[in-house]
């Protein structure tokens, strides 16, 4: 299926949020991932079923002062 990662168009065979992390080696300790500008909860990456044409953005925390 084709879907939007990051911004980048991409063919993926990943059926899920966790699966789709795995394959592109996407480390998800302290990430959060927006699907269509809906944030997913990470106990819910695996059961979370992509669908064509999605977009989906990781998104990494960043601290600062």
């Amino acid at each position: 299926m084709q879907i939007k990662l990051n911004g980048n168009t991409i063919h993926t065979e990943s059926k899920n949020i966790l699966e789709l992390l795995q394959e592109y080696k996407i480390e998800s300790k302290s990430i959060a991932v927006a699907i269509n500008l809906e944030i997913i909860k990470q106990e819910n990456w695996n059961s979370y079923l992509l669908q064509e044409n999605d977009v989906v953005e990781c998104l990494t925390f960043m601290g600062g002062g």
